[in-house]
């Protein structure tokens, strides 16, 4: 029997109008629930609202899976309803088709709160930041291979917000053991480390961009590809054409990844520099000094909290790498900037791409609106799930 927990006031309003999760403020009648179960949310009518798992010891008390009735009597059955569907929504939108590797669960996006799950060919890595999910942890690592197929799966919860619940990190292979796996990108292959890599072992979210720069590189072009991480940028880059790049990445597994991508990609050694060290080290030292015709800079969140002091310090950050970045941008240029921080709106982060750009008298375009993540990181209007900006701007041929 699925149990039935009454939603108050802004509560029950707010599942009414679809939200993704129910605070234990707003829920009545509780008794005996253990996180994971299924529950039915109604209202002081006792209509039914949404369906959810429900979830103990954390702030949220309900997340919502569908509106309405349960139409399902088990958590299972709820959980497996809901990936199916995530999965038909890549299929649909054929990002589960033309690329072998993508988002299969984007958390509230998909009406699975508290759950990503990345797909790399025949590897998942899935990450949890809710008590529920752990419950049923194993048997989604057993759905997710009914729908794609997949052999290996990875859990890989050590996400800040598991960690701001009290949740302990966890690292296990739930099936399987495929460490690293190759994926496709457009022209560019890359190996993705499951277990050492940073977020799931590759930043999907970028792809739309990456291969937007491979659009837009050329026979020529020189390239600095700045935080690259194992590469993707001025890879995709040097695979258009692109004569030379230049890396800077601090993290020595990533910079150990890049090269081998290198290799993999068949990109000879005299056309990539790799520089191991840090942004804040190149700024100092004033290198490169050279110009280049295509400039990205793909930074960690600088502004991981709320607060006027963490802001400011993630501004100031923003700044220094952006103006590091179009200092070095020649005439009629493109470069690429962006930020993963939720914490900085993407009018902040217009203001901070005009400000940088006006402060050194440079005259640009930005390139059509606001880019986002790739399509198959879907949202239903959760701002959290938006939190990936960036823009690509034209320099002025004039610059010299």
């Amino acid at each position: 029997m699925v149990e039935k927990v009454l939603a108050t006031g802004v509560g029950a309003a707010k599942a009414a109008r679809g939200s993704s999760i129910i605070y234990r403020k707003w829920v009545r009648g509780t008794g005996g629930l253990i996180s994971g179960d299924l529950v039915e949310v109604i209202d002081r009518n006792g209509s039914e609202i949404a369906c959810g798992l429900w979830e103990e010891n954390t702030p949220v008390a309900v997340r919502i899976i569908h509106w309405g009735k349960c139409l399902e009597r088990s958590p299972e059955e709820a959980l497996e309803r809901a990936l199916e569907a995530a999965y038909k929504a890549r299929v649909r939108s054929k990002w589960a088709v033309e690329f072998d590797s993508y988002r299969l669960i984007n958390s509230d996006g998909d009406r699975l709160s508290g759950l990503i799950a990345d797909v790399y060919k025949d590897v998942a890595v899935v990450q949890s930041s809710s008590p529920a999910i752990d419950r049923h942890i194993s048997y989604i690592s057993q759905a997710i291979r009914k729908f794609t197929g997949v052999t290996h799966v990875y859990e890989k919860s050590v996400q800040r917000s598991r960690l701001d619940i009290g949740l302990e990190p966890r690292r296990r292979w739930l099936m399987g053991r495929r460490k690293e796996v190759v994926i496709e990108e457009g022209q560019a292959r890359f190996i993705v480390d499951v277990e050492r890599g940073q977020k799931t072992g590759f930043f999907l979210d970028q792809r739309v961009n990456r291969l937007e720069l491979a659009r837009v590189a050329g026979p020529g072009d020189s390239v600095l590809d700045v935080f690259s991480y194992t590469g993707g940028f001025g890879i995709h880059a040097l695979l258009s054409g692109a004569s030379k790049a230049v890396f800077i990445e601090e993290d020595a597994h990533a910079v150990k990844l890049l090269r081998k991508n290198l290799r993999l990609n068949g990109i000879q050694e005299n056309k990539a520099l790799i520089l191991n060290t840090s942004i804040w080290k190149a700024i100092q030292a004033g290198e490169p000094r050279e110009s280049f015709d295509i400039v990205t800079v793909d930074p960690p969140a600088f502004i991981q909290k709320p607060g006027q002091e963490a802001k400011k310090r993630g501004f100031r950050a923003y700044k220094s790498s952006y103006l590091f970045a179009l200092e070095r941008a020649a005439g009629n240029s493109i470069v690429y900037l962006s930020s993963c921080s939720y914490f900085l709106s993407r009018e902040e982060f217009i203001t901070l791409v005009t400000e940088v750009a006006s402060a050194l008298e440079k005259e640009y375009r930005i390139l059509g609106d606001v880019r986002g993540a790739s399509p198959d990181h879907v949202y239903r209007g959760e701002e959290y799930l938006s939190y990936l900006k960036g823009a690509f701007i034209h320099i002025d041929p004039s610059v010299t």
